[in-house]
């Protein structure tokens, strides 16, 4: 009978979603952002092939095959960079239309005085809140389901036909869309659950969102917050700021620039990369870390990975000013010296599985979170 009742409410829910002026807009306003995503992503596509063909000059005229660039370059475009274009305008507007879903579906009951009516018939609480929430989930699946049919009929349509590993990670960009939206979609009912009012339900939903989102990881991405936390990045020793400034001004002078380096000097260089190695892990380690917490970040991450893996490195693991130590000559000219710390990556499939793990991990635990505060807060609920 329990069954029955969940079902029967999600029903009702899903009908009452489909039907509405607001799920119309939804799927409109997804629709414009697939096409708009599409075209762009089509046309960046032509540009990298173009660039891909130019760089394979560079690539076999290299003989280092496990540098970073190398590994970079031996990297084809996919058709998948049409989904990342997509990806960049569904974080942010997937996630306000999964909070227009679910902001009033408690709220709407207490204003009209029907939620005490409909606890008043043989529906238990439980049923009521968990009907209302696979009624919206359907509701999010028919609308991507939709969006994703008509996104691959225009793919087709300018003559991009993925293959089978591509249609693969297309399917789970489509999965992770989907956890992405249900999580603001949880946060909303949440939230819907403990206002008395739709309008005040919609603005704290926003605010979280804004918050979770991007608050945190800007305040955590900060120099001075991320130094407190893992300490201060390594300092290149004075030896070898002054082999760098020796080096640099006697330049073109092929003697000197040619003589041999001192141990010492070798020692603190490896010493050195060893320090900024272990820096640059608590990095990524911190930035992996907040980023399970903060929804539209590990949606971005996780579909960076799926769509456009060879900008993992940028989008993750480095700001504007890391990995770079300044010095002054004796001129006083200002000299940049880069010390970045390239994580090696795998551009294979297990090798993005492997980066992307905790972060879908993380993606389907914090709705279930979200929708199970949600679930307690309305089991606990006066309705008088």
């Amino acid at each position: 009978m329990a069954d029955s009742g969940v079902i029967t409410i999600a029903k009702k829910e899903f009908l009452d979603h489909i039907r509405s002026r607001k799920f119309l807009l939804i799927i409109g306003i997804l629709t414009i952002v697939a096409c708009v995503g599409i075209l762009n992503g089509v046309s960046e596509y032509h540009e990298n092939v173009k660039l891909y063909d130019q760089m394979q000059k560079y690539s076999s005229s290299s003989n280092d095959d496990t540098s970073p660039i190398s590994s970079y370059l031996k990297v084809k475009p996919s058709v998948l960079l049409v989904f990342h274009q997509m990806s960049t305008l569904v974080a942010v507007i997937g996630g306000v239309l999964g909070i227009a879903m679910g902001f009033d579906l408690v709220t709407k009951e207490k204003e009209s005085k029907s939620l005490k009516l409909l606890l008043a018939h043989p529906a238990y609480r439980d049923e009521v809140i968990n009907g209302k929430a696979l009624g919206g989930i359907a509701a999010i699946a028919i609308a991507l389901a939709i969006v994703l049919v008509l996104s691959l009929a225009l793919l087709l349509i300018t003559g991009l036909v993925p293959d089978g590993l591509e249609l693969l990670y297309i399917l789970l960009f489509s999965a992770v869309t989907f956890l992405y939206i249900f999580t603001c979609f949880a946060i909303s009912l949440l939230v819907s659950t403990a206002c008395e009012e739709s309008g005040k339900a919609l603005i704290y939903s926003l605010v979280i969102f804004i918050v979770l989102g991007f608050l945190i990881p800007t305040v955590l991405s900060t120099p001075f917050v991320m130094e407190k936390i893992i300490g201060p990045a390594p300092e290149m020793p004075q030896v070898l700021s002054d082999q760098v400034i020796a080096s640099l001004q006697s330049r073109g002078n092929e003697a000197q620039s040619d003589a041999p380096v001192e141990k010492q000097n070798r020692d603190a260089w490896s010493s050195f990369k060893e320090q900024t190695r272990e820096y640059g892990d608590r990095q990524m380690r911190l930035r992996d870390v907040q980023y399970l917490f903060s929804p539209i970040k590990n949606y971005e991450k996780i579909v960076t990975c799926l769509t456009n893996p060879t900008m993992i490195r940028y989008v993750v693991y480095f700001t504007h000013d890391e990995g770079q130590v300044q010095m002054i000559n004796d001129k006083g000219d200002a000299l940049t010296i880069d010390t970045f710390y390239m994580p090696d990556i795998h551009f294979d499939f297990s090798g993005i599985l492997s980066m992307i793990t905790g972060n879908i991990i993380a993606l389907c635990v914090l709705p279930s979170v979200f929708f199970g505060l949600a679930y307690v807060r309305f089991m606990k609920m006066d309705i008088r």
